[in-house]
């Protein structure tokens, strides 16, 4: 009896379920009934979308597993169940939610909504605070966008998909951007999305301002020297390798110390391209690495490079190197090398420019202990502002003449009077005079101003204008060296990128190949064509001789004649008196 009664359709979905499956038509009436069902569910789920409910949970999980029987009838469920989660989704309960997301993920497997739709929306909802549901979607992401490539690269549905992914790489949830970027990584992995449109989407996580993207990096650079480590390609394709991980430890400041014994390898004056590794060497040395690390590379370079068995570039190409390096990282260098390299000063010319470059820069550097921080007790840049009491005297100043001339507004016609706001020109008058106030005075200052108010937006902005003008001041190429922008402007060698000027300037032009020589010497011949001689003829219609068709007619033709024959016979004499006579004859041609 008990089982008749579990036997009842309208309330046994499980059993319905199975029987449509099996014969659709007989059972239309009962299906309908549970759709109109499901419609009430929804508007009372709509009215209190933050409660549990687990009829609506079953109704639409069995609408999902029939929307195959019925196409026409359920035409609209996929869209419907969308837009609840769309608009409901950081209220819904998680199982709720969960249910929703595995019945979209079944009508999606029935190929019942459109794919590009669906992912659009599991996108939106990695925002949503619940582990278990990203990783399902996560999961789901992957593998139908593995399916959808299965046969053949669709190759529109990947380009939507991948603007729409580098949208959310910008997006300001961390847990969305992070999510987005290792389904990348993963479909790339996958050797699904290979192309060079999804490794830009990739390298833009680089720059991105979420901590959790940007700290793949340092996995990132590990990947990438293994695979160079294991790598078989031309050394063309190992150098850029090199420099790519070279940059990504340098400016981020990653900690990659396998990367500096791989270089030492490579660290000999005829090794090619030992500029560009020696540049990789010093784009990846930065203040955040154990001296220890950086060492062993500078001794390496100063002992096959800076060596009086070695030409005067390779000298100059290996000081200029040691030169960056220690830039970077100052404790890297002890003081026994910098000794023997600063007796290189007495050395020739192009030598010797390269060491003093090398001194100046090792007098100029400011030694700190490993991992010690300058605090400052001001605000870099704020000497460009006044002082709160200077600047509320100006104020009661001004408020005094504008008491006094009170009458005379008065007397005006009522119309606007505009006021010249001349703060960026005051700004950058005011930097120029700093200028020639000493450095002491200017932290002075610095400290007084930062002590005595709370700095607004509007003096931010005075303090970067001031800076800027600095820098445009102090650009290269007019006439004037290069110096330090400002006090304050230490630290910002951080991230700079290096290039090849900086290891390869010589300090005296470099000897011309044989090459270049040859070349320089052709030129100059090409207006010398009055010394060329002259062959004229009476006339210049006429054909050449017999004897001048000789010269040039082939030795086969020639051997057996008795000229050619005799010619090998001839005594000494004979050659003597044939030399004499065509010497005299030369001679006369060229009178």
């Amino acid at each position: 009896m008990s089982g008749r009664q579990n036997n009842k359709l309208p309330s046994n979905l499980p059993q319905l379920q199975n029987l449509i499956k099996r014969d659709p038509q007989s059972y239309v009436d009962e299906f309908l009934q549970q759709h109109r069902h499901y419609q009430s569910n929804v508007q009372i789920f709509k009215l209190q979308p933050n409660k549990p409910n687990k009829e609506l949970a079953d109704l639409v999980m069995f609408l999902a597993q029939i929307s195959h029987c019925y196409v026409q009838q359920l035409s609209t469920f996929p869209q419907e169940l969308s837009e609840l989660l769309l608009g409901h989704h950081t209220l819904l309960d998680p199982e709720l939610r969960m249910t929703f997301c595995k019945a979209l993920i079944l009508l999606r497997n029935k190929d019942l909504i459109d794919p590009t739709r669906l992912l659009e929306l599991f996108f939106e909802l990695l925002r949503c605070h619940d582990k278990l549901l990203r990783k399902t979607l996560y999961t789901h992401i992957v593998s139908d966008i593995k399916n959808i490539n299965a046969k053949h690269k669709n190759n529109k549905m990947n380009t939507m998909l991948q603007n729409f992914m580098y949208t959310m790489l910008r997006d300001s949830n961390a847990t969305a951007a992070k999510i987005s970027l290792d389904v990348m990584v993963e479909l790339y992995r996958r050797n699904i999305w290979n192309d060079a449109k999804t490794v830009n989407v990739i390298t833009t996580a680089c720059f991105s301002k979420v901590t959790k993207v940007s700290l793949l990096l340092e996995y990132f650079a590990e990947k990438l020297l293994k695979q160079l480590e294991d790598s078989k390609e031309r050394f063309e394709v190992k150098i850029m390798l090199m420099e790519l991980i070279s940059r990504l430890v340098g400016i981020h400041e990653l900690f990659l110390f396998n990367f500096y014994p791989f270089l030492q390898r490579f660290l000999q004056p005829h090794q090619r391209e030992v500029t560009k590794i020696l540049l990789c060497a010093a784009q990846s040395s930065h203040q955040l690495v154990p001296p220890d690390i950086i060492e062993p590379v500078i001794m390496t370079i100063a002992n096959n490079f800076v060596t009086d068995r070695n030409s005067g570039e390779v000298m100059t190409v290996g000081i200029n190197a040691i030169k960056e390096v220690a830039g970077r990282c100052p404790l890297a260098i002890n003081e026994d090398l910098l000794q023997d390299l600063a007796q290189y000063k007495t050395h020739k010319d192009k030598i010797r420019m390269a060491c003093c470059t090398f001194n100046e820069a090792s007098k100029e550097a400011k030694i700190k202990d490993y991992g010690e921080l300058e605090a400052k007790d001001y605000i870099p840049g704020a000497e460009v502002l006044e002082v709160e009491g200077e600047h509320k005297d100006e104020e009661e100043a001004d408020g005094w003449e504008s008491v006094s001339d009170e009458d005379e507004e008065e007397e005006d016609d009522g119309e606007w009077v505009d006021i010249h706001h001349s703060s960026d020109e005051d700004t950058g008058e005011v930097a120029e005079k700093l200028q020639s106030i000493p450095i002491e005075e200017r932290k002075a200052k610095a400290a007084a101003v930062s002590g005595s108010r709370l700095l607004t937006q509007d003096d931010f902005k005075k303090i970067r204008l001031a800076q800027i003008a600095k820098e445009v001041d102090a650009a290269a190429g007019k006439g004037q060296k290069r110096k330090m922008v400002d006090m304050d402007n230490e630290d910002d060698s951080r991230g700079e990128l290096l290039t090849l000027r900086d290891i390869e300037k010589l300090h005296k032009k470099p000897k011309a190949d044989k090459e270049t020589r040859l070349a320089t010497a052709m030129a100059g011949r090409s207006d010398r064509k009055e010394f060329v001689k002259k062959r004229t003829k009476l006339n210049p219609h006429a054909s050449t001789s017999n004897k001048e068709k000789r010269r040039t007619k082939n030795f086969m033709m020639m051997r057996q004649s008795q000229n050619v024959r005799t010619k090998g016979k001839r005594s000494f004499r004979d050659k003597q008196i044939a030399l004499r006579n065509a010497l005299l004859k030369k001679r006369k041609q060229h009178r």
